[in-house]
């Protein structure tokens, strides 16, 4: 587990915070964050989603605690929680996520209120990377605003005034946009998503279809070795061709969906984020060129792709804001 304080930090004892929490495949994020956006704990531990949901959020309420007990004299209002998937925010659940199976239909929100005695609020982790980078990130004050995130799945949100923007509970399934029709299967079971290209699993199969004609790689696994986004990355800088291929073919694959959501919406700020977006060096060119030769010229003139600015911490800050927002909303309705 790693721990950051801020002790430089000196807030009055009444102050108002929030807990954000950014449960992933491989990690949840956790931060204590003031009602104005300053960051006073964080912590990082392992997920292990083959232990179950209630596992994990037993391990979320006794790292809370700990943290929450270091802050005694300050009054916690609230806890949001990201999620990669499809979620019923209503209900509290997971209703799909391929990255933490057997999850579904769990009392996320019931579990862990009953755990911390406070109230839980639910998101899908994407909408809620984009809510903080809307908050104190690079799209602050945007009009409007489209944010990807980039890790072992892909997601999307978009952003309109503030607010975040969906048709349905369990819209916003970036990843999953189809890019080529008679494309790869996807681990959702489709054909040509988005995912195949650009996500963990699409790199390493784009490698593992590629390495046969590129015997003077560099990149070399050993035998069942998983081959990351972030050793591609590496080789890819040093000029490997093999490596540099695969980040232009997935860089031109997210730019075409980035420019079906913008000919879609006119969406004019986008934000690239998640752990694949360190590689942005590697990405930006062949994104920019596709979203150039796909988008709309007179759509064209006013957009902006750039990468996201909060790193990992977009997430829980985004899931702090979330329990602000809401906190304060049941404020009003109770008034």
């Amino acid at each position: 587990m790693i721990r950051k304080t801020d002790s430089s930090l000196s807030l009055p004892f009444s102050m108002k915070i929030f807990a954000g929490i950014d449960i992933g495949g491989t990690t949840m994020n956790i931060g204590l964050v003031s009602e104005d956006g300053q960051v006073l704990d964080e912590t990082v531990v392992p997920t292990c989603p083959e232990k179950g949901p209630e596992d994990a959020l037993n391990r979320i309420a006794e790292s809370l605690k700990q943290m929450l007990a270091a802050h005694r004299k300050k009054d916690c209002r609230g806890i949001g929680i990201g999620i990669p998937g499809l979620i019923d925010t209503d209900k509290g659940c997971i209703l799909e996520a391929s990255n933490l199976p057997g999850w579904e239909s769990f009392s996320i929100i019931g579990h862990l209120s009953a755990k911390m005695n406070m109230p839980v609020f639910i998101e899908n982790d994407a909408n809620l990377a984009a809510l903080g980078e809307y908050w104190l990130g690079a799209g602050h004050g945007a009009d409007n605003l489209f944010m990807v995130t980039l890790g072992s799945g892909i997601g999307g949100a978009i952003l309109a005034g503030g607010k975040i923007l969906k048709m349905h509970p369990s819209a916003g399934e970036f990843g999953h946009m189809i890019i080529e029709r008679s494309g790869a299967t996807c681990t959702c079971g489709r054909r040509g998503c988005l995912e195949t290209y650009i996500s963990k699993h699409g790199f390493e199969r784009m490698f593992r279809e590629k390495q046969s004609g590129y015997p003077m790689s560099s990149v070399k696994p050993a035998e069942n070795e998983p081959v990351s986004p972030q050793l591609l990355a590496e080789h890819a800088s040093h000029g490997d061709i093999l490596a540099n291929l695969i980040f232009l073919e997935a860089g031109e694959a997210l730019g075409i969906a980035i420019s079906n959501v913008i000919n879609l919406t006119g969406v004019t700020c986008i934000l690239v984020g998640g752990g694949i977006a360190n590689a942005w060096d590697l990405l930006q060119e062949p994104v920019m060129r596709s979203v150039e030769r796909n988008v709309f010229k007179s759509i064209l003139s006013g957009v902006s792709v750039c990468k996201a600015a909060l790193g990992e911490k977009a997430g829980f800050m985004g899931a702090a804001r979330l329990a602000v927002d809401s906190v304060s909303k049941h404020a009003r309705e109770v008034l």
